[in-house]
């Protein structure tokens, strides 16, 4: 591997990190848009017009919930 410095310089190893980063942003995003896309899709199938409707009440207890599936 001594000829890795000679054919793999620092724009390309800067280039290819550039990418990574990139694709790794965009999977996120992707990821993002899929779970909108489900919460939208589980608020019109419960006739939600505000997604607060699906949140637990000021006045319950500090915790985790889950919205049960339909």
């Amino acid at each position: 591997m001594t000829y890795a410095d000679h054919r793999y310089n620092q724009t390309w190893l800067h280039t290819q990190i550039a990418i990574a980063e990139y694709l790794d942003t965009l999977s996120e995003l992707t990821a993002r848009l899929d779970s909108l896309e489900n919460f939208a899709a589980l608020c019109h199938d419960r006739g939600v017009k505000n997604r607060k409707e699906l949140l637990p009440d000021q006045d319950s207890k500090a915790g985790f919930y889950v919205i049960p599936a339909t």
